[in-house]
């Protein structure tokens, strides 16, 4: 079965395990040994310089560090500036790393000779000069650059992330850019811990600003000094390409060396990629932003035309559909927040204010609030861990972080010019007790037995809140813990029968507990338009399986839907794999 190995995602190395087993000399602490080094840095208030290097560390405020020179020159000045953000962040990484080996099911120290052994192989197809600037970091940091090289391709060799860009007509002809990212996904608590901001003013390119994590070094999220910014979100494909391109790297390669939108395209040819991404870029400059899809098997761009664009975590090219897995076919995050995208006030001309408010969206068309509505995902949602805005006239950036709803919390206006203060310019929006505790449980990296502990553990603390009680349903079904599952999902349903989600589980419940009629009438009242289609097939399959011998046709009837459901999701393989188990659980 294809599965998702979207850029060589941590689901995808278990396939290249056995690759891997005669790599064992890198069988280490992922971090190895860091050697000492003498470099003196000079510190004057939030001010600490090396060479022509300067970071800023303000109260409250990420390390904003500034880098110039050759790339060499720069790494050094990198890994000198950022040594204690480094080192934290290579014990976040490590923790990182246990826990994904956890839930692939393989040795840590196997886990990390893959990724080395991968980033190896990616890594040669760089240009020059970003392998000179990986080991200037080595040598100002005494980290090992197998290491440094390894983490610089991690969102390569292992990221898969849930993120949200938006692009809008501004007035005087400006286009404004923002995006929400999340990266539960990938790291969970640990990752919103080490946000960096660094501008890199290489000799004979363009100055680059981005977000960074310690050692990542690529862009993710970025824009230079001649008006082209970068965000981009991860799609998913069943047909990586083990040749291509870094996007990161292909991001910083594009920033350094284009000055507008035209310049891209040609790069896009010259360097396919490895897995799939929707890449967004805007040329403020021109007041222009494309949505780039870049996957294994071609590309396509769409530009902005009216006044708003947006882009989720889906493929949206027709032609380029076919590659998408079918577990993206079937989930629901990109739904809900098409769905909030739509109710969002349109008009010829939107504001910074405007882009916020987007990239905070949580409300449907009927006024719903997805951030606690079954298993809905507002744009801004428990994964999001950074919001950027792009300053129109090219100001810096607007920047929200935290662990979790980082788009609900303040918002700072940071400046081109790192030497100002970064100024507040929004507060943070006020989130429900237990929203935020679910969103806490969300981003730990635990396993998925204990996380089903603390949702029933929230159901009890709150329990008169139907969405508290529902979550602890879902969850214990999805891990097949059924110690509990009813339970919880029959008090949401009495709770309020009108969220057509607490219908559909309070059903399968009903089904699990051989209450045939009753599953019956809660299945087939349901809304289905209300449904992702995962949870169709769920019904479905129920349903099915219910009239299979009672004579009526209807057995075959819904037999039929099925079918014809999970060929327009392109998703046999998957019912079978995935979600069969979980129904064969309940008829036990």
């Amino acid at each position: 079965m294809k599965r998702r190995i979207a850029v060589y995602s941590v689901i995808g190395l278990l396939a290249l395990v056995l690759i891997g087993i005669g790599y064992f000399l890198y069988l280490s602490d992922f971090s190895g040994t860091v050697t000492a080094t003498h470099h003196q840095t000079k510190t004057d208030g939030n001010r600490s310089t090396f060479r022509d290097g300067v970071v800023y560390r303000y109260p409250g405020m990420v390390p904003m560090l500034e880098v110039s020179g050759t790339h060499y020159e720069m790494g050094l000045q990198y890994g000198v500036l950022l040594k204690s953000e480094i080192l934290s962040a290579l014990e976040s990484y490590e923790k990182i790393l246990m826990w994904q080996a956890v839930k692939m099911g393989i040795p840590y120290k196997v886990l990390t000779a893959v990724a080395r052994r991968k980033a190896g192989v990616m890594i040669k197809r760089l240009p020059k000069r970003f392998l000179e600037e990986m080991q200037g970091v080595a040598d100002g940091s005494g980290i090992s650059i197998d290491t440094i090289q390894t983490i610089s391709m991690f969102y390569d060799v292992g990221e898969s992330m849930g993120c949200t860009s938006i692009l809008m007509k501004g007035k005087d002809g400006t286009v404004l850019h923002g995006r929400n990212q999340d990266a539960t996904s990938f790291g969970g608590e640990e990752i919103g811990k080490m946000t960096v901001l660094v501008k890199y003013r290489p000799k004979g390119y363009n100055t680059v600003t981005q977000l960074d994590w310690p050692l990542f070094l690529g862009v993710e999220t970025g824009y230079n000094d001649k008006g082209l910014a970068y965000s981009e979100e991860t799609l998913s494909v069943n047909q990586p390409n083990p040749d291509g391109f870094s996007i990161v790297y292909l991001a910083r390669l594009a920033l350094e060396e284009c000055d507008t939108i035209d310049c891209l395209y040609p790069l896009f040819d010259k360097h396919p990629v490895i897995g799939a991404y929707g890449t967004v870029w805007s040329d403020r400059d021109e007041g222009r932003g494309i949505v780039a899809e870049l996957t294994s098997h071609g590309w396509s761009a769409r530009e902005l035309k009216g006044s708003i664009l947006w882009n989720f975590n889906h493929i949206y090219d027709e032609t380029l559909k076919v590659y998408q897995t079918s577990r993206v076919n079937l989930s629901e995050s990109n739904r809900s927040r098409e769905r909030i995208a739509a109710a969002f006030p349109q008009k010829e001309i939107y504001s910074v204010d405007d882009t916020i408010g987007f990239l905070r969206g949580h409300l449907d068309e009927k006024g719903r609030d997805y951030r606690w509505f079954g298993s809905s995902s507002p744009i801004c949602n428990h994964s999001a861990q950074q919001m950027m805005v792009f300053h129109p006239q090219n100001d810096g950036v607007y920047l929200a972080l935290g662990h979790y709803y980082a788009a609900q919390q303040k918002v700072y206006h940071i400046h081109n010019d790192f030497s100002k203060i970064p100024e507040l310019y929004k507060e943070a929006l006020p989130l429900g007790s237990a929203v935020e505790e679910e969103a806490k449980i969300h981003n730990k990296l635990i396993s998925r037995g204990e996380k089903v502990a603390l949702y029933q553990d929230l159901a009890r603390r709150y329990p008169k809140d139907a969405n508290a009680q529902f979550l602890a349903a879902v969850h214990s079904f999805r891990q097949k813990y059924l110690e509990g599952f009813s339970e919880f999902a029959e008090k949401a349903y009495v709770m309020n029968p009108a969220v057509e989600e607490y219908r559909l589980y309070a059903g399968l419940a009903a089904y699990f507990k051989k209450q045939f009629d009753k599953a019956v009438i809660r299945l087939e009242e349901i809304d289905i338009s209300e449904l992702y289609p995962y949870q169709k097939v769920y019904r479905i399959t129920v349903l099915e399986r219910i009239y299979r011998d009672d004579g009526s046709g209807k057995s075959q009837e819904y037999r039929n839907h099925l079918n014809r459901l999970l060929k327009e999701h392109n998703a046999q393989e998957y019912y079978q794999d995935r979600i069969v188990p979980l129904i064969d659980m309940l008829s036990q």
